[in-house]
């Protein structure tokens, strides 16, 4: 005896629960804050990242030396060498501002939270993402 296939209908009921729950949460603005489009203004990203973030991180374009945070040359140096887009990079960092680490399990202090949002953000992840690792 061979089963039979379900009936269509059955497909897209079964379906019907994730396209609504994805539908909310999309329209929630779920998962999109620490997405980055690439469109920031690098120029401003620079200045708000040496206001910002330099007395931790290092980055040679900013001329920050940072000894806190990682040095974000060497970290993204290798994932650069190894193909890793600039457009990769940017949502790494955006997604590190979004959601960072503020409670280390060494102890070190960690990124603060709200460091810069909005269009801050999306500035600082276009400057870092253009310039970390060359």
């Amino acid at each position: 005896m061979t089963a039979t296939p379900n009936p269509p209908w059955r497909r897209k009921l079964a379906a019907a629960p994730v396209a609504v729950v994805t539908a909310a949460l999309l329209a929630a603005g779920c998962g999109s804050v620490g997405y980055s489009a690439g469109t920031g203004d690098r120029a401003k990203g620079k200045e708000l990242f040496v206001q910002k973030c330099g007395s931790c991180h290092t980055l040679a374009d900013a001329g920050t030396k940072g000894q806190i945070g990682p040095n974000l040359d060497y970290a993204f140096l290798q994932s650069r060498r190894s193909g890793l887009g600039e457009s990769t990079i940017v949502q790494v960092v955006r997604g590190q501002i979004a959601y960072p680490i503020t409670k280390t399990s060494t102890g070190a202090p960690g990124m603060p939270a709200d460091l810069v949002e909005g269009q801050d953000a999306e500035d600082v992840a276009s400057y870092v993402g253009k310039v970390a690792g060359k």
